[in-house]
């Protein structure tokens, strides 16, 4: 555990004090540690109770752990977490993979996760992200090196909601965000090329010119057009 969790801990537990039940690190830099980004560790902060005052008193722990550098943590009462488990079925499958609870109780383990509502989510999630991106293109197309930003933020997302496909298909999705793309476009039968070059732009940066950073989002958005109506087909 970095010193930052260390220091989070603290300050939440002296902030806190009783309410605080459990506060748990999950995401893709749990799930493959090495060459992450402080953005890939997602914080989830589990109470007792979760008024306004209470995140009153935490914002400045929250403003603080952000200027870090990190991502805003989701807050949760205890209550909520068990009866949010089937309304957002591949969040906790997704951070049921890969996690480490580094205060308090563990109240993950042994929770069995229905996947009874994958499909409709999975669909749902992916088409909100496409109707974002669509209208993020707009202001980002003017700069190569906004649009070239935009694609690798995205596409984070976008793989984060394709695993549930291969649940769905009776598959373990791979660890590794790379491995589930290209299982994802062998499984729908789709060329999946245009997402796997912008996850390789996230690790390795390339001078395209303009006009190739163009043609890369139109490849890419037309990609996931076709991921989506593979997806409505399931």
């Amino acid at each position: 555990m970095n010193a930052h969790f260390d220091e989070l801990v603290t300050r939440m537990r002296d902030n806190q004090g009783q309410n605080l039940v459990s506060i748990i690190v999950y995401g893709s830099a749990v799930a493959h540690p090495g060459n992450s980004k402080k953005t890939d560790y997602q914080l989830l902060i589990i109470t007792d109770h979760l008024s306004a005052n209470d995140l009153r008193q935490a914002r400045r722990i929250v403003g603080w752990w952000t200027g870090q550098g990190y991502s805003i943590p989701v807050f949760f009462t205890a209550k909520e977490l068990d009866a949010s488990l089937d309304v957002y079925p591949i969040e906790f499958r997704h951070m049921k993979r890969a996690y480490l609870v580094i205060y308090g109780a563990d109240l993950l383990a042994g929770k069995e996760i229905s996947k009874s509502n994958l499909r409709w989510q999975t669909e749902h999630e992916l088409r909100g992200k496409l109707i974002r991106l669509r209208s993020l293109y707009l202001p980002a197309s003017l700069s190569k090196e906004e649009l070239a930003m935009l694609m690798t933020e995205s596409v984070v997302s976008f793989v984060r909601f394709m695993r549930p496909l291969l649940e769905i298909a009776g598959e373990e999705a791979p660890v590794s965000r790379i491995e589930t793309v290209n299982r994802v476009g062998e499984l729908l039968k789709i060329d999946i090329s245009p997402v796997a070059r912008v996850l390789q732009l996230r690790t390795e940066p390339s001078g395209m010119m303009d006009i190739e950073t163009q043609d890369l989002f139109a490849s890419y958005l037309e990609c996931l057009e076709q991921l989506i109506d593979q997806v409505n087909s399931l």
